[in-house]
């Protein structure tokens, strides 16, 4: 990794705001096809309950409501994930949706709120030991690289909600590391690093994942 891609890195983990800075490469919405746990910034989301003037039943899972304080309203674009088995407050300030599989779809969803073209889009994923040798399998491409470039994609399918989006899904694998971390961006450089904190990222692990007992409960179930 080069002295750019491992600064970047340190930047993304410790950073704890999920904002773009001024001039940022734009990061997009990203989830796994598998079950995922949402990790949320708390400096931006709260969990409400029913006894919450804006709790809406059919956005709880377990009981709880995810709610954007910053926006004013539910973070319909954290429903999008189609397992999605709870909610936990994030570590590092980040906004995680963290899962327990090597093999998944890596899903970039063009949520806005209009139609947009997403260029320069690109994968790109951080192993859990920097200089771990992992190879990643993408689109049924086996790479050593750790950015992969995407088609175009154009954001046009409104919602009813206000919104737009639509998805592209990407087949995934990877071996050589315990876990690994995804974001999905716009590639402005040219150069294949990020430069900013990502809106979103994709955490998954090979293996057991500390969390919370009832959203591990809720995985493990998944998963039998």
């Amino acid at each position: 990794m080069g002295t750019k891609k491992g600064i970047v890195l340190v930047a993304l983990l410790s950073i704890a705001a999920a904002v773009h800075s001024a001039g940022a490469e734009p990061s997009y919405l990203v989830y796994p096809s598998t079950p995922t746990v949402f990790r949320y910034d708390t400096s931006r989301f709260e969990l409400i309950t029913s006894g919450d003037s804006r709790f809406d039943p059919a956005y709880q899972i377990a009981g709880q409501m995810l709610w954007d304080r910053v926006a004013g309203r539910i973070p319909y674009e954290v429903y999008r994930a189609p397992v999605l088995t709870g909610f936990e407050p994030s570590r590092n300030g980040l906004n995680e949706f963290v899962t327990v599989s090597a093999s998944f779809d890596v899903i970039v969803d063009g949520f806005s709120a209009s139609p947009r073209t997403l260029g320069s889009l690109c994968l790109r994923f951080w192993p859990e030991a920097a200089n771990a040798a992992v190879t990643v399998t993408i689109d049924g491409q086996s790479m050593s690289r750790l950015t992969t470039p995407l088609p175009t994609m154009e954001v046009t399918t409104p919602l009813g909600i206000g919104f737009y989006s639509d998805t592209g899904a990407h087949p995934f694998s990877w071996v050589g590391s315990p876990s690994i971390r995804i974001i999905a961006f716009s590639d402005k450089n040219a150069d294949g690093a990020f430069e900013g904190t990502p809106l979103y990222t994709i955490v998954s692990y090979d293996g057991p994942v500390a969390v919370q007992n009832a959203t591990w409960g809720a995985v493990k179930a998944l998963y039998r």
